[in-house]
């Protein structure tokens, strides 16, 4: 029997990502495009078909060598029947990804979670190497999580589980998307940074903030933060501390439940803020963790960034069709 290859797809809002990778899920070619969402559901679809033809026709690797496609999608799932309940930043309720896709490419298909995806593929190829219990945790516009015990990905009673960024920390809290209060992503995550340093800008009390990106909630981006902070500017530095702090509060409550080995931090945020951000969370994370339990977890920045959801989504399809 030769190779055997597998499609990782990586869906976000606005961008996707497909990926060949060969059995040892190293990636041999890949091919990035906007997801222009507001297109509609019809053209997104499309666009994900025609993103992974394009992938396996520029890879030269024969059809009959890929053996599946691991996709991963942002939102609420039904994974087993490979539907995608809802994705607000997609605009997706309700729509059979996996049978329009299989329809399409003739290929099976493994959906899963973006984040499950992620924590997944540093889990096999990344940070999480080694490790059997873990956790990732990934901070961009929310904050979402993945849980490996036993080296197994965790999912729960119906395939959801991980969505750290909604235990609720304070509830008289910050409104947060999911409609409750002071869930943890109403706290800590970018966009809530990004509510913070407009309110601030837009009334002259973060100047620095306001010459970055002026009042446009849109224009926070990570980066701009990270501008921020290597010009020293005081307001940013007290948004990301409190940023850092609750953060370190979500984690603990984590430790407290499920005591893993590790735990690993990415998404665009750890990424731009880098060490100095994961320090002040490990100082929130241990000030609040029971003593006994948090001694030996080791909190550690992802490696993969982009492709770890890749190497995911292709090595969770692997275990899924590994019979046929």
């Amino acid at each position: 029997m030769g190779t055997v290859y597998w499609v990782g797809f990586d869906l976000g809002g606005t961008k996707m990502i497909a990926s060949l990778l060969d059995e040892n899920y190293a990636i041999l070619g890949r091919v990035k495009k906007r997801t222009e969402a507001q297109e509609g559901n019809s053209a997104v679809l499309k666009r994900i078909a025609a993103t992974i033809e394009e992938v396996i026709l520029t890879s030269g690797v024969p059809r009959s060598a890929i053996k599946g496609i691991g996709l991963a999608a942002p939102g609420i799932l039904d994974r087993e029947a490979g539907i995608v309940i809802s994705t607000p930043n997609l605009g997706f309720e309700n729509i059979p990804l996996r049978s329009y896709l299989e329809e399409e490419t003739g290929l099976p298909v493994c959906l899963d979670n973006d984040v499950n995806a992620g924590t997944f593929g540093e889990f096999i190829k990344g940070a999480g190497r080694g490790c059997r219990n873990l956790m990732g945790v990934f901070l961009g516009t929310g904050i979402g999580g993945g849980i490996i015990i036993n080296g197994q990905m965790y999912r729960g009673a119906n395939g959801n589980a991980g969505e750290v960024g909604h235990m609720i920390l304070q509830t008289d809290g910050p409104l947060c998307g999911c409609g409750q209060r002071g869930c943890l992503e109403s706290l800590a995550s970018r966009l809530s940074l990004a509510k913070d340093a407009v309110a601030l800008a837009s009334t002259g009390k973060a100047p620095a903030l306001l010459n970055l990106a002026g009042t446009d909630i849109g224009a926070y981006k990570s980066g701009i933060f990270a501008k921020a902070l290597k010009k020293r500017d005081p307001v940013t530095k007290d948004l990301i501390k409190r940023g850092a702090f609750y953060l370190g509060i979500g984690l603990s409550n984590c430790v407290n439940l499920l005591n893993p080995e590790a735990i690993i931090l990415g998404g665009g945020l750890v990424e731009k803020l880098g060490a100095p951000f994961i320090k002040q969370t490990v100082k929130s994370l241990r000030d609040h963790s029971l003593p006994g339990l948090i001694e030996d977890v080791k909190i550690m920045a992802a490696e993969l960034g982009d492709d770890a959801a890749l190497v995911g989504s292709a090595a969770l399809a692997a275990l899924e069709f590994k019979d046929r």
